[in-house]
């Protein structure tokens, strides 16, 4: 498999799974407590890394799809 290939099936991938912990704030903030991870600072670093992955990812294939 290409690199490239590679790198575009990881970001969609990770935009997948913004997608899905967008869905999941949803419901854990409509009233399903039993969606809630222990700890809230917990659940702010894991969707922080999420969309700070997915905005490093998405830059990094769009850079190589205009400079290829």
């Amino acid at each position: 498999m290409k690199p490239d290939k590679l790198l575009e099936l990881a970001a969609s991938g990770v935009l997948l799974l913004v997608i899905a912990s967008l869905g999941w704030i949803m419901l854990a903030a409509w009233g399903f407590p039993w969606l809630r991870l222990p700890s809230l600072p917990l659940e702010v670093i894991l969707v922080i890394a999420l969309l700070v992955a997915a905005l490093v990812l998405v830059s990094v294939v769009a850079l190589r799809q205009t400079r290829g």
